[in-house]
């Protein structure tokens, strides 16, 4: 072997030239690691390199990856090669697109206990995951024949409703719906604005603390409300889990739905 010399093109591609016993052999790489003289497609070289990516950390999960425009440069490949890659990397859950906002790294799935007291927002938490929670609305009504059931309360008793959006490293994960008899918490709406922990409030602030609870798992598809703030699409299948919960006496203090993207979450149980 005579001479290697290498030529660096837009950043991008780079032109590896070996002299060998008077012959010159001429191969292409993108800069990324894209071989041009591979047996493989570049839209699968180009998505192997992303997964590769995505495994390794450097794109972690609820962060953007970089735009159609800035992968096509990066790897000096078609646009249309980008986008058959994200394509198939967001049907195999590794990518998602946020509406007007771009491509993420989707959450691994997270497994959550059937059995524990807790909820999604301390699942989330001791995954090492920062959560915050965005209160989507607060409204006072009655309670139908179904709820006051679920309530042991009378049909058309008050009731406060409380919607809240629960975020994990910023990225929307479940809404949470709650109701609450009023009769039991009188003046809640005005304390839920500033509690991190609503079971917190109920034992601090009215003596009732959480002891048991029930839940029942429906699947059903997103709508346009579940689409808009959880960044999925239209029609994903959705996680609804209806929990209600007791006090030590067996009195009902909150019925909640929680609506969560069947591809962020898995219940267990052990036993």
């Amino acid at each position: 072997m005579e001479a290697v010399t290498r030529q660096v093109f837009c950043g991008t591609v780079t032109r590896i030239a070996i002299r060998s016993r008077g012959e010159t052999l001429v191969l292409s790489q993108s800069a990324d690691g894209l071989a041009r003289q591979d047996v493989s497609p570049l839209y699968l070289q180009l998505k192997n390199s992303l997964t590769e990516a995505i495994r390794s950390g450097r794109y972690a999960p609820g962060e953007p990856v970089p735009t159609e425009t800035q992968l096509c440069e990066q790897y000096a490949v078609s646009r249309i090669t980008v986008r058959r890659a994200i394509s198939e990397l967001q049907e195999e859950g590794l990518l998602e697109k946020r509406h007007g906002k771009g491509t993420f790294v989707s959450f691994r799935r997270m497994e959550t206990s059937l059995v524990d007291l807790a909820g999604f927002s301390e699942t989330y938490s001791l995954r090492g995951y920062k959560v915050s929670k965005v209160l989507l609305g607060v409204t006072e009504g009655v309670a139908d024949s179904a709820l006051a059931q679920k309530l042991a309360i009378s049909k058309g008793a008050p009731i406060l409703t409380i919607r809240r959006l629960i975020m994990a490293a910023e990225a929307p994960m479940t809404i949470e719906i709650s109701d609450f008899p009023l009769a039991l918490f009188p003046g809640l709406a005005d304390e839920i604005a500033g509690a991190s922990s609503i079971y917190k409030l109920l034992k601090i602030r009215y003596g009732r603390e959480v002891r048991h609870a029930r839940r029942v798992i429906n699947v059903r598809l997103a709508g346009p409300d579940e689409r808009e703030h959880l960044h999925c699409r239209s029609g994903e299948p959705l996680f609804e889990v209806e929990k209600i919960v007791f006090d030590d006496a067996g009195t009902p203090l909150q019925r909640s739905l929680l609506l969560t993207p069947s591809n962020r979450v898995n219940f267990v149980i052990q036993v």
